[in-house]
């Protein structure tokens, strides 16, 4: 019989259950579906086959990497695939050597190249307390003890010697629009709308939105390198690891209720009996789909349907019988179709309607440059996430609006690409709708909730948000916990902390 029950084999529930088998606890890991989740392959056409949904590693917490030895299991590093950034006949390729990154630049703007740099390094400079502050368990904010109020204090005073002006320049920026702190550094249109794209597409926000900003400081201060092969590269190194520390992993065993104190039963119906759950899955499918809804407090229940989880992006993937060729013959994994920060408020604005953009904003990636296993030889896959798609549409998605989504993309990618159209035998379009039923998270949302200013701190509520619950023996361990989703492993192995403290 296990003593702990991980549910979701997610990136976060794979990394807590090699922290907790790693301290000697026994584990089962439960897989709603593929483990991986939404980092794992599924065929979309035949012959060709998806990475998933979650596929940036650059947020990797190498300390995770470190702790769990992945190194051992095949993780590989490699230097950041540089994004370009595409509007009509311009092109800017931001990456890791900063020399062929400045005369990018520079094609469009001296006066930019140069604050560029001056850029990057007031966030090298300012680093370290906030890596520190997003690496650590938060402080208890229902009931501060002495320990927390230390922590608090500690921070306080890192943060006060970045020094005067860089600390209050810190304390300017987080709430700012991202338009605004962008406007301050830069003249061109299209680095702003490059840089700004990341922190805007999951908080149910665009650039001029007041707080989007704090998303552009995480993801700058926590920016490391790729892992070689992405998502499916670290999926397969953490199951490596798991096996190696003892995990029982089951593929596609649904659980049907979480019973505190208890256990899990599954849909089979059989119960498998553990002290400790561990949730991977987001907290609405946690606290208002899995428990037993008479034993979950009114004010709990308001707090977790008030949590946001609205699905902003559907992803469009596409079988090529031709891998792309970019302008100028520019090689890369990533590559976002934009115009202008103005540009992606205006793609923004429908949603708020429950409508669709007439010209959305997108990010590619060409995942079988890296997996040649994901289309036949001499062929390729893209995905392109499409910001923004509301997860309800006014009057109900119908064909012809799956059918107008799809035109309206090749249209933007033709702009930049040329004959791209020509290429593409086969596609999926997977709505937020369609996400949430493919796999398993609320709303659709790829994050397990949106990374809005207030539900970065304090994530998903006051009272778990130590990942601990009111319930005995329930943990949370998502990316719809602190400090949020996507491929960092920070959230599954703070919570595996948490528990074994």
């Amino acid at each position: 019989m296990p003593d702990v029950v991980v549910v979701g084999a997610g990136v976060n529930g794979l990394t807590a259950a090699c922290y907790l088998a790693r301290a000697g606890r026994q584990v089962s890991l439960l897989a709603h579906g593929a483990v991986g989740g939404m980092a794992s392959r599924h065929e979309f056409h035949p012959g060709y086959r998806s990475s998933g949904i979650l596929t940036e590693t650059t947020q990797l917490r190498r300390w995770v990497v470190d702790d769990l030895e992945l190194e051992k299991h095949g993780l590989r590093y490699a230097p950041s695939s540089p994004v370009v950034v595409m509007g009509g006949d311009q092109q800017l390729v931001l990456g890791h050597d900063s020399a062929a990154t400045r005369a990018s630049i520079a094609r469009l703007s001296e006066k930019d190249a140069d604050s560029y740099g001056r850029y990057l390094e007031f966030y090298q400079r300012i680093e370290r307390p906030i890596a520190k502050l997003l690496n650590s368990i938060p402080a208890d904010v229902v009931e501060l003890s002495p320990g927390d109020l230390w922590s608090m204090l500690k921070r306080g005073v890192q943060l006060r010697r970045l020094g005067k002006n860089d600390m209050l320049e810190v304390l300017r920026l987080a709430p700012m629009a991202v338009y605004d702190w962008l406007d301050e550094w830069f003249e061109s249109d299209l680095l702003k709308a490059g840089l700004a794209l990341p922190a805007v597409t999951e908080s149910y926000s665009a650039p001029w939105s007041p707080g989007t900003n704090a998303n552009l400081l995480i993801r700058q201060v926590c920016q490391g390198n790729d892992v070689e092969g992405g998502g499916l590269a670290l999926i397969d190194a953490l199951v490596r690891a798991a096996r190696g520390f003892g995990v029982s992993i089951q593929e596609d065993e649904r659980v049907e209720q979480i019973l505190p104190g208890r256990g899990v039963r599954t849909e089979g119906g059989s119960i498998i009996e553990a002290s400790t759950i561990v949730a991977g899955c987001d907290p609405k499918t946690v606290f208002l789909k899995l428990l037993d809804r008479n034993t979950v407090n009114h004010q709990l229940e308001q707090r977790i349907r008030n949590y946001r989880a609205r699905g902003l992006s559907s992803q469009l993937l596409l079988a090529l019988d031709t891998p792309p060729t970019l302008p100028g013959e520019t090689e890369a994994d990533r590559i976002r179709f934009l115009s202008s920060l103005d540009g992606i408020e205006k793609s923004f604005d429908p949603i708020k309607f429950g409508e669709l953009p007439e010209r959305p904003s997108l990010e590619m990636y060409l995942p079988s440059r890296v997996h040649q296993d994901l289309a036949p030889a001499g062929h390729a896959v893209a995905s392109v996430m499409i910001h923004y798609t509301p997860y309800e549409l006014a009057g109900g998605w119908q064909p012809t609006d799956r059918d107008g989504l799809i035109e309206s993309t090749l249209r933007v990618i033709e702009e930049s690409v040329p004959g791209f159209s020509r290429s593409v035998v086969g596609s999926q379009l997977l709505t937020p709708r369609d996400i949430e039923e493919r796999y398993g998270t609320s709303g659709g949302h790829v994050l397990h909730g949106e990374h809005g200013i207030d539900q970065l701190l304090v994530r998903p509520t006051p009272e778990c948000s130590r990942y601990k619950t009111p319930f005995e023996g329930l943990y949370l361990c998502s990316g719809g916990t602190f400090p949020g989703g996507g491929l960092t492993c920070a959230p599954g192995a703070l919570a595996a902390r948490a528990i074994l403290d």
